[in-house]
């Protein structure tokens, strides 16, 4: 039982995941040209969060 819960768990996790990639791809091709890009926060402390483990 528990090893279907788990299964359950990951696979709502890659769900949710790709998702959100999907829309991120999106959102970067068809965006409103006249706004500028601005990075979304999750997307910012990955960059920083790499940045840190660099130093």
């Amino acid at each position: 039982m528990s090893l279907l819960l788990i299964a359950a768990l990951l696979y709502i996790g890659f769900a949710l995941g790709l998702i959100l990639l999907v829309d991120n791809i999106v959102g970067v091709f068809f965006r409103d040209a006249r706004k500028p890009i601005q990075l979304r926060s999750f997307a910012l402390s990955l960059i920083t969060s790499q940045k840190l483990d660099e130093e």
